[in-house]
């Protein structure tokens, strides 16, 4: 497997350097992926229901990654193995409860949830109604505040 070209270059934030790398940037366009940082990706807990479902199916964590959207040629093997292990480790702590609505974070779309039991799909619309929910008052909030800020300006413009 001939390895890619990476560009890989140092950015300093507030007096402390971070590896900013567009390749692992590009990931956050993957629904999955709430952040990336210093060369880290973080996963949506949906992520995590989701690969312990599909491993569960008996595909091996390597396809179950590559299922999800990820890509082990830019990623790497080692990177869909430690998230798979991690996945099972979680199922066996009692933290993929796929019938609590705490084991998803709703931050998906249902469709990338792959097959659910009605127990599980009900547990993972509860936490999506939660995100929207959340989502829609941000906004709100947002909205509220940009706009007495605009007003705020104008005010001062015709003084």
């Amino acid at each position: 497997m001939e390895e890619k070209e990476r560009l890989i270059e140092m950015v300093d934030v507030g007096g402390v350097e971070f590896v900013k790398d567009p390749v692992l940037e590009k990931q956050l366009e993957n629904e999955f992926v709430s952040d990336v940082k210093g060369g880290r990706i973080y996963y949506s807990k949906d992520f995590y229901a989701a690969l312990y479902r599909k491993i569960e199916s008996g595909m091996t964590y390597e396809q179950a990654y590559e299922a999800l959207g990820f890509d082990l040629d830019i990623l790497g093997r080692d990177r869909a193995n430690s998230a798979g292990k991690r996945a099972v480790q979680m199922h066996k702590e009692g933290k993929l409860n796929r019938t609590d609505p705490g084991t998803y974070d709703g931050s998906v779309p249902r469709e990338m949830m792959g097959e659910m039991s009605p127990e599980e799909e009900l547990a993972y619309l509860r936490a999506r109604t939660h995100y929207l929910e959340t989502l829609q008052e941000a906004k709100k909030k947002f909205l509220s505040e940009y706009a007495a800020s605009r007003s705020s300006l104008n005010r001062k413009k015709h003084k």
